[in-house]
């Protein structure tokens, strides 16, 4: 039986109709994570996405496997590192017990990878974990502010675009908790920092920031 099953997700049924099934049985969750860790195919990584997309949907139904889902932050593959990023961060919608205090700093190093994809994995969904609970705003903040420091590779050379790319992402962060921040003067100088961004899309995001948040 478990076979067929593995056999079905070969086939890559439509992702959103699998995930509305999962919702409806719960109970396959565990079923895909089994696959993810043992499976050697690329079957895995679609039952990754499964699961990821039922995080999104429903995040109470993955939280009891959040341990399992915290386990992919140590993943080797990275396709699997980064949707147990996405995924983590899903589950804070659910984190009424507060597990994420547990990962915290292991989450939050990701941020300093020398992957781009990676740290902006952690950098884009950040701000998920202040939306359910303010009090991470202070500490992810602090972790944000580090990030000028940071040095990202491409085919092991550190890489000016990935950083370029990296300041957009925190910016974007900086957008979505400005209100509550107390770091509200650390932020505006980031944003300034990027007006003459090479990258354009990043001097416009540092624009609207400042038209929007200057003091």
């Amino acid at each position: 039986m478990e076979d067929e099953f593995v056999e079905f997700l070969k086939g890559k049924p439509d992702i959103e109709a699998f995930a509305d099934e999962v919702i409806g049985n719960p109970e396959m969750i565990s079923r895909l994570l089994d696959i993810i860790r043992t499976e050697k195919g690329s079957v895995k990584f679609y039952c990754e996405k499964a699961v990821r997309r039922v995080s999104e949907k429903r995040p109470e139904l993955v939280y009891p496997y959040f341990d399992e889902i915290a386990a992919f932050l140590d993943s080797e593959n990275s396709f699997i590192k980064w949707g147990g990023i996405i995924t983590l961060s899903n589950l804070a919608a659910a984190d009424d017990e507060g597990r994420f205090k547990g990962v915290f700093k292991k989450y939050f190093a990701l941020l300093h990878s020398e992957t781009m994809v990676t740290a902006a994995n952690v950098a884009g969904n950040a701000y998920k974990f202040v939306e359910k609970d303010p009090a991470y705003e202070k500490s992810i903040t602090r972790e944000m502010l580090k990030v000028p420091q940071d040095t990202y590779l491409y085919k092991g050379e550190p890489s000016p675009e990935c950083k370029r790319i990296m300041m957009g992402n925190i910016i974007d962060y900086f957008d979505k908790v400005f209100e509550i921040s107390k770091s509200k003067k650390a932020m505006i100088g980031i944003a300034e920092s990027q007006l003459d961004c090479p990258r354009k899309k990043v001097a416009k995001k540092a624009r609207d920031f400042l038209k929007k948040h200057r003091l």
